[in-house]
């Protein structure tokens, strides 16, 4: 029976078992922040469909008449743009990674489900929606902008012609036009870059200051004036595709992830590439995006170029993101290096890793440059919690109570109760925001 809730929330679930305790308890753990509609077998949820569209549907796999499995291949080829989860025990484990394949579906869900995996799931699935709809929506805007600069063009064409007065206003028209659909356009890139920021947990502003650093080290590599801008807005867009990745992945340092966990870290590239191609104005960003995190000495990836096989302006991005990267927690190398001994590992590494002549005008471009490219702070996995350490944000437990406040300075004491936390709550990612440590001052003496 349809759930008939109108309040205004994020997302239309669906949700199908033929067992009433099984829904009830599903509803309780979604309808607070997302519309849901039950359904008590796979017919009623068909009839629903026909009228209602919804963004996921959460269905059991064992139900009378028709299972699970093959409600949601209907759905697949009826609905494709609906996200499928199939719920499943262990003894239907067989049969639903075949639902898998024939069904099209996204995740399959283990009874008894963990609640809190499978909100983040959903939560995941909309966020994704979202940014989609928010790069279809920037697409027709810019398709739309475009004809109306054809437009104008023509226009400009035909006053040209007709009086020499009339050209000097078609132009400003066209000149306005332009300036508009160049600040939109901004904005739309800096709301994504805003967006990229909360979910990878780094310091507002931070991508901006970053790529302002890119900005001038393209410049005195002697990119033309199209790479320079291209440069810029990978710099901004370089993280895009590890939006989807989960938090697991996220704070650990390569070294630190499983062999699988490297695989899915490794598409990242290509998924911010893809997610950008279909904005013209983006399509060169894209391509650098791709190709930001081959090395010089073919050891890289996604696919492994080579020396100058590499663009130029991949190769100039790949060393700003290390140098930066080489100061985080969570590094490459397992443990954080200070501003000095990262430009000495790009130096060491000149030739091997990274374009020797670049690395050369990084350095330059560092002594003269007197902004601040690295973060001053990081999220990190509480496990991960070290002593001297400031908080730059309250620490919240799962329950939503406020356990440390924002500027506590964490102890040894500090951090034997993080770990009891940790072990308190397992099986749940609790993370801090804290401050980066000053870096030395130089010995003088």
């Amino acid at each position: 029976m349809p759930d008939t809730a109108t309040n205004e929330k994020h997302g239309r679930l669906l949700l199908v078992d033929d067992e009433p305790g099984v829904l009830q308890a599903l509803k309780r753990l979604f309808f607070r922040h997302h519309n849901v509609t039950l359904a008590n077998s796979g017919a009623e949820a068909l009839e629903i469909l026909k009228t209602e569209t919804f963004d996921i549907i959460i269905s059991d796999m064992r139900m009378p008449a028709m299972s699970g499995a093959e409600l949601l291949k209907a759905c697949f080829e009826n609905y494709p743009d609906m996200i499928r989860v199939l719920l499943t025990g262990y003894s239907d484990l067989d049969s639903a990674i075949k639902a898998v394949n024939e069904g099209n579906i996204y995740r399959y869900i283990s009874k008894p489900w963990d609640n809190d995996q499978l909100r983040k799931m959903v939560a995941e699935v909309l966020e994704s929606r979202d940014l989609k709809s928010a790069n279809i929506r920037l697409s027709a805007h810019i398709t739309e902008q475009n004809e109306e600069l054809a437009r104008l063009n023509r226009e400009l064409q035909a006053k040209y012609e007709a009086s020499s007065d009339a050209v000097g206003e078609a132009e400003a028209k066209l000149q306005e036009a332009y300036k508009t659909l160049r600040y939109e356009f901004d904005a739309m890139v800096h709301i994504l870059v805003g967006t990229m920021e909360d979910r990878l947990g780094e310091e507002k502003g931070s991508t901006e200051r970053f790529a302002a650093l890119v900005r001038s080290f393209s410049e005195n590599a002697n990119l033309d004036a199209g790479q320079i801008n291209d440069t810029y807005y990978a710099a901004l867009l370089r993280n895009l595709g590890k939006m989807s990745l989960p938090d697991a992945v996220l704070t650990k340092a390569i070294p630190q992830m499983s062999n699988l966990e490297k695989s899915e870290y490794a598409r990242f590239t290509i998924t911010g590439q893809t997610s950008l191609m279909l904005l013209e104005p983006l399509q060169n960003a894209a391509n650098i995006i791709r190709s930001h995190m081959e090395l010089y000495n073919g050891k890289g990836f996604p696919e492994r170029l080579a020396g100058d096989a590499i663009p130029k302006p991949a190769r100039v991005l790949r060393i700003v993101c290390d140098y930066v990267e080489l100061q985080r927690e969570h590094n490459f190398l397992g443990e954080p290096l200070i501003e000095k001994d990262a430009r000495t590992y790009l130096l060491k590494l000149a030739g091997q890793r990274y374009d020797r002549e670049l690395v050369d005008i990084f350095i330059e471009t560092l002594e003269s440059y007197d902004g601040e490219a690295v973060s001053s702070t990081e999220r990190i996995n509480i496990a991960d919690a070290k002593e001297g350490m400031i908080l730059a944000g309250n620490l919240v437990s799962p329950g939503g109570a406020v356990l440390l406040p924002s500027g506590t300075q964490l102890s040894e004491r500090h951090v034997d109760k993080l770990q009891m936390l940790l072990r308190q709550f397992e099986g749940h990612e609790i993370f801090i925001q804290v401050k980066r440590p000053p870096a030395p001052e130089d010995d003088e003496g």
